[in-house]
C-alpha cells in the first residue's frame, strides 16, 4: 500500500499536456504548421481536452504546455487558460 503523499503526487500527474504538430492551410497564408495543445488522461489512455490551432510559434507552444503541466490544470479550463496564456 502507498502513503499518501505518494498517492497524492500520483494523481497529480493522471493529466499530462501535450503540443502536437499539425499542417494546416489557409487560403491566402497557404501551407503552415500550428500546434494543437492537448489535456491526456494517463489512468483513461486518452485525450480528454482538445484545442486546435493554438499558434503557430513552437516556443510558445512549448511554454503554454509546460506552465499546464506545472500547475496541474484542470481539463475543464483548458480553453480559458491558453486564451490567458496568449493575451
Amino acid at each position: 500500500m502507498q502513503d499518501s503523499e505518494t498517492m497524492a503526487n500520483m494523481m497529480k500527474d493522471m493529466t499530462q499536456y501535450i503540443m502536437m504538430p499539425k499542417i494546416r492551410y489557409a487560403q491566402g497564408v497557404g501551407t503552415y504548421v500550428s500546434y494543437d495543445i492537448a489535456a491526456y488522461d494517463c489512468f483513461a489512455r486518452d485525450i480528454v481536452a482538445l484545442v486546435p490551432d493554438v499558434t503557430a510559434d513552437r516556443d510558445t507552444a512549448l511554454h503554454i504546455v509546460g506552465q499546464l503541466n506545472k500547475h496541474q490544470l484542470s481539463p475543464i479550463h483548458l480553453n480559458d487558460a491558453i486564451l490567458d496564456m496568449l493575451k
